[in-house]
């Protein structure tokens, strides 16, 4: 494999002799015209994806001051006298303020994470600590919703991969937050450790998601934990039916 392709760029222009100019200084000339215009091509797309990753930072920082504004009024409102259909309104406000507040979370970790503005620091982690750890933070946020979770942690024994502790944590941040929002009716998490098969998986008894979804990344969450295995180089294998969903974590 040359340099250039191992450097992901693009070959040297080759000298022309612009006063001979015979067969091999045409095709010369074409070849350095070739290398200008995908170089050119790379600069263009290099300034589109900056301006896309600040206009959706900017956009993020500016959605939360009228997001605040909503939900100070929601708060003054709840004050009040209010029939219930009013008072079942307001909170269904507050509930998508909240939603759209996650959502714009989502999307600038997301393309901070693309951008390279999360670096990734792997590190021999201990898995079974890692998600002792995960469900003990966010166990009391499961207890509110009254949702029952069946832990099974393989007592002392444990297993370790090469990943990023933080990153790892966030992927089991993205699948227990998505429990509380699309499967808290079902009252149920299942979080197991399995040693033997080196993996992790999270179930629960909600009303199911779209398999196909789940492959093409829709849910900027999702396409966050998917891009963080793929560095890591594992894999989430997904089972969704109306019976609740089923995320199997481990080598890709």
């Amino acid at each position: 494999m040359s340099s250039s392709a191992k450097n992901n760029s693009f070959p040297k222009p080759v000298s022309v002799q612009a006063d001979r100019m015979d067969e091999i200084d045409q095709l010369g000339s074409s070849f350095n015209w070739m290398i200008q215009q995908l170089e050119d091509s790379r600069k263009r797309e290099y300034e589109e994806e900056l301006l896309r990753h600040r206009l959706i930072a900017n956009l993020s920082h500016d959605l939360r001051t009228p997001l605040t504004i909503l939900r100070g009024h929601v708060t003054r409102l709840n004050h009040e006298s209010l029939s219930l259909e009013g008072q079942n309104s307001l909170t269904e406000i507050n509930h998508t303020i909240t939603r759209v507040g996650d959502l714009m979370d989502d999307l600038l970790s997301y393309t901070l994470l693309t951008s390279g503005k999360h670096p990734y620091h792997p590190a021999s982690t201990d898995i079974v600590r890692l998600v002792r750890a995960s469900v003990a933070a966010w166990y009391p946020a499961f207890e509110e919703k009254e949702i029952l979770l069946d832990v099974v942690l393989t007592g002392d024994e444990t297993f370790y991969w090469d990943a990023d502790p933080k990153w790892m944590a966030r992927v089991l941040d993205n699948l227990f937050q998505n429990i509380l929002r699309h499967a808290a009716e079902g009252k149920y998490a299942n979080i197991v450790v399995d040693v033997e098969k080196e993996r992790i998986i999270v179930a629960d008894r909600g009303p199911g998601m779209d398999n196909s979804s789940y492959e093409h990344g829709a849910g900027i969450g999702l396409s966050t934990s998917n891009y963080m295995l793929k560095k890591m180089k594992l894999k989430a294998d997904f089972t969704s039916n109306e019976n609740g969903t089923r995320v199997a974590i481990g080598r890709a």
